[in-house]
């Protein structure tokens, strides 16, 4: 009966345990999709700034050019203006500037831009390892319950025994009766 009682009580353990771990898969699913959510979207916000950046660049690199051909250098009668060599600060001035741009969306686009999405993919891999590490192992049932060894041989020299005394109580009964 002791080994019954506590194969019932390991059954419920389990059954218990099951259902525990079905609801840690269930929000390890979930969970699941909103990494790959949120890696989508940092990915977009990388993208989106370096694009912002970008387009401020052109901006100012628009109005650079508009600086530079708006400083002359050649007179078209003489060849070399007079103000040139006054122009030449200048016009060396916005160069630097258009170069200092070019630098500013090289760097977006080429060592800031890998080290962005290098980050992105490290801080994903840390949700995805927390996010496997939260749902843990499956429940094992363990070693069966050892249930006491059944007599068989006494038994059945039991139910023999217990005929032979139906059987001769009935015989007793039957001369009793004549």
């Amino acid at each position: 009966m002791q080994a019954k009682i506590e194969k019932m009580k390991k059954d419920s353990q389990y059954a218990s345990e099951s259902l525990k771990y079905w609801n840690r898969e269930t929000s390890y699913k979930r969970g699941r999709n909103r990494i790959g959510t949120g890696l989508s979207r940092s990915q977009s916000d990388v993208y989106s700034r370096a694009m912002a950046t970008l387009g401020t660049a052109r901006k100012y690199e628009e109005s650079y050019a508009k600086q530079r051909f708006g400083v002359q250098r050649h007179s078209d009668e003489t060849g070399v203006s007079y103000t040139s060599r006054r122009n030449l600060g200048k016009y060396q001035e916005i160069l630097a500037k258009q170069a200092q741009i070019e630098s500013s969306i090289n760097n977006t686009f080429g060592q800031n831009w890998d080290t962005l999405q290098q980050g992105i993919i490290r801080q994903h891999q840390q949700h995805q390892a927390g996010n496997r590490e939260a749902l843990g192992v499956r429940p094992e049932y363990g070693m069966p319950v050892m249930m006491p060894p059944k007599d068989k041989a006494g038994q059945r020299w039991a139910n023999i025994q217990l005929a032979l005394q139906i059987a001769g109580a009935g015989m007793s009964a039957a001369s009793l009766g004549k």
